[in-house]
């Protein structure tokens, strides 16, 4: 997978998809749902393969840092009822006249630490199969969500760099 260089700013999607709910689930890092939460710092990179914008195989992951892990705990409450309402919700997007790829979120799987929402999005064989994270750790949030070509199997691959994070933060 090509690496991108990290940025350390969230994007904005909000006219893309004006219901914050399902805005946090569909996109990482998003400034309309953390800029309430006064975070203070963030760091993101993606990685794909190809490098392209049809990608087969796709990861964001993403460290958001607070004050506290008060701080950080009230956001992943807060991000847990919003997701909580974006289960098995589908979402079809327009720019500039031209359709986005189509999603369906399934069911949300939740921790006193974790969420974690599959989806799919695309149609035929441009379908893949993707997996968002929200964890946190001390006074961060872990923000991360993985996407392959649609496969029988269930994606976990946030769910596996969540970990593998997380225990580097336990050393």
């Amino acid at each position: 997978m090509t690496p991108h260089s990290p940025v350390a700013q969230m994007g904005d999607h909000r006219n893309l998809l004006p219901n914050l709910n399902c805005l946090g689930v569909w996109q990482v890092n998003e400034a309309s749902i953390y800029e309430s939460s006064h975070w203070k710092t963030v760091r993101q990179q993606m990685f794909r393969a190809p490098d392209t914008d049809q990608w087969e195989n796709l990861v964001v992951q993403s460290v958001v840092s607070y004050r506290t892990g008060d701080a950080a705990r009230e956001f992943f409450t807060e991000s847990t009822d919003r997701w909580s309402k974006c289960t098995n919700h589908n979402v079809n997007i327009q720019l500039n006249g031209r359709a986005l790829p189509a999603w369906h979120s399934g069911e949300l799987t939740k921790t006193d630490t974790r969420l974690s929402i599959p989806y799919t999005r695309g149609a035929g064989d441009q379908t893949r199969s993707c997996d968002h994270v929200l964890s946190v750790v001390a006074n961060l949030i872990l923000d991360i969500q993985a996407c392959k070509p649609q496969q029988q199997s269930e994606v976990t691959q946030a769910d596996d760099i969540a970990d593998k994070i997380e225990s580097s933060l336990a050393r």
